[in-house]
Formats: structure tokens, C-alpha cells, sequence
């Protein structure tokens, strides 16, 4: 079933993005940001989108806008002096990244006015607008959901989304410095006792872990080569958010999640490596996913 007619808020930092393969430079000015990718994604798929972010009055902000007006991704920007840069080198072996942040700091975004909030029944939220996730709580209307991007900063702020988001999902690096143990079992426990609903861990090449305090079930990652996998945890909540509005349960949606940020990872770029709708319903034909048991995840996990 299909929900016709929803409408998604992202809300979160843009960046640009310059990509290092060993010593040569590949991925120069490629558009990033946690929600940003995730609308992209979700425009693709015919979903009507919106973002509230900050912007600087330079280059880097005209390409932002340029690639946000071509996925037709409706775009409030708050105005700063410069637009984030990030640099990073890409590990040619595994597409893992060294990341060398920027140092703009945007200023927060904040007095959201209820009725423009009210439009959505999605927001999506990264860790960046602490003020402006505490709105969201108080004037989003009833039913609309939300769904966090907390990256793998573990601090008390993001475990108030984890408490507050309808769909907590966090990378599992960030699950062994919540539980303080090496134990699977243990750490889930004690995220579900802060969320005290069903938690999504993704899992990097091993896929997706789902808890809701009693069942714990793994879902396997697609067999793939990856190339670059930054932003793979943005396109996987575009994706999860994608599963929602089409009213799936949370295995099909968080599986859909999984397919889609693996073929992510297969190009180098962030939105420059989005997968279209084709690449995304042919995937099934072209690649399995990967043997993975509760067991091989435990062991994995313990080597954390």
C-alpha cells in the first residue's frame, strides 16, 4: 500500500564534500548532509520533500542549491557567512574514509513556526539542531513520525532522540559506547530500555540489526564491492523512510534500507552516488545478499 499525498521535512547541515584516493583527488565538491541525501533519495522516488538548513552566500552554496533544485528537493535556507567543507581520503581497499571536518559552525536552527512544522508527517533530523529537534517535539502534529541521524556521537542530547524518535536508528559503533560491554545482548538491552521501542542498528557490511526488547533479528547487507561509503547511514534513513511511507513493516523497510545504501557505496561521491529507481529495482537480480547469522554478528560485534 502506498500513502499518496505525504510530505517529509529534513532538517539538519549541508556540506561540500572533497574526496582523496591515496594522493589524487577524485570527488571534488560533491554535495553531502545527512537529511539532504536522505530527500534526495526519497525525490527520487516521488516523494514531495523539503529542507531546512544553513547556507553560506559563497560557490559552495550555489552548488548545494543547484543539485537540490535538479532532484526537485524544496529547499528554507538560513544564511551564514560560509557554506561546510569537509576533506577526506577514501581507502581504496574498502571505501572506508579519514574525514578532516571543517571548521564552519553554522548557527542553529531554530524558532520553526508551528504551522509550517505541521505540514509533514515525516521529519527527518541529524544531530547538528539539538534546538530545533526539541521544536519538532512540541509542534510537529500528532501522528507525524520521526526518524534520527545521530551519527556515532553517543552524548546526552542524542540519547534524547533515541528516548523521543519514533524510529531510533544509530551506527553500531555507537552501541558499544551506550552498553560499555563487548556483549551483544547486553548493549541492546540497554538501548531499548532508553528508547523503550523497536531500535535499528545499522551495521555496516553485515547489514541491519533489529531489537524491540524481546526478538533480536539480523537482516543481511547486499554482497557487494565497496567503492566509498560515506553516506551510506543518510541514504539508508532515506530508504527506511521510504519503507514507512509505503506502510511496510520494519523487516521489508529495514531490508529495502540495506539494499539501497550498499548500492551507495558503490560509486564514489555522496550525492553523486545516489541510486536511481532503476538501479534500485534491479538490484534484486543482480546481487544476493550476504550469509550472515546472529552468531557471525555476536563475534563481530565483540571485536568492536
Amino acid at each position: 500500500m502506498c500513502l499518496n499525498g505525504m510530505k517529509v521535512l529534513g532538517i539538519g547541515e549541508s556540506v561540500i564534500d572533497n574526496a582523496m584516493l591515496g594522493d589524487k583527488q577524485i570527488a571534488q565538491k560533491h554535495v553531502g548532509g545527512p537529511s539532504l541525501i536522505a530527500l534526495m533519495l526519497l525525490s527520487r522516488l516521488g516523494i514531495d520533500c523539503t529542507l531546512l538548513t544553513t547556507l553560506g552566500r559563497d560557490e559552495e552554496s550555489s552548488i548545494v542549491r543547484k543539485a537540490l533544485k535538479h532532484e526537485k528537493v524544496k529547499l528554507l535556507a538560513k544564511i551564514q557567512k560560509n557554506t561546510k567543507v569537509n576533506n577526506y581520503t577514501i581507502n581504496p581497499l574498502d571505501g572506508s574514509r579519514q574525514k578532516i571536518r571543517g571548521d564552519v559552525i553554522h548557527p542553529s536552527i531554530k524558532n520553526i513556526d508551528r504551522n509550517f512544522i505541521r505540514q509533514f508527517d515525516i521529519i527527518i533530523i541529524d544531530r547538528h539542531e539539538p534546538i530545533a529537534f526539541y521544536e519538532i517535539l512540541e509542534k510537529k502534529k500528532p501522528g507525524a513520525k520521526i526518524i534520527i541521524d545521530p551519527s556515532t556521537e553517543v552524548s546526552r542530547f542524542t540519547m534524547d532522540m533515541v528516548q523521543y524518535a519514533d524510529y531510533p536508528i544509530i551506527p553500531i559503533e555507537s552501541l558499544t559506547k551506550i552498553g560499555d560491554t563487548n556483549k551483544l545482548s547486553v548493549c541492546l538491552e540497554k538501548l531499548h530500555k532508553v528508547a523503550q521501542k523497536t531500535v535499528i542498528i545499522t551495521s555496516g557490511e553485515f547489514g541491519s540489526i533489529i531489537y524491540d526488547g524481546v526478538q533480536l533479528n539480523v537482516v543481511p547487507a547486499l554482497h557487494i564491492q565497496a567503492v566509498d561509503v560515506q553516506g551510506a547511514g543518510d541514504i539508508y534513513r532515506g530508504a527506511f523512510a521510504f519503507g514507512i511511507i509505503q506502510g511496510w513493516d520494519i523487516p521489508t523497510t529495514v531490508a529495502y534500507a540495506n539494499k539501497v545504501a550498499a548500492l551507495h557505496c558503490m560509486k564514489v561521491g555522496n550525492a553523486a552516488a545516489i541510486p536511481t529507481k532503476e538501479e534500485i529495482d534491479r538490484s534484486n537480480e543482480t546481487f544476493a545478499e550476504k550469509e550472515i547469522s546472529l552468531p557471525k554478528m555476536t563475534q563481530y560485534f565483540a571485536q568492536l
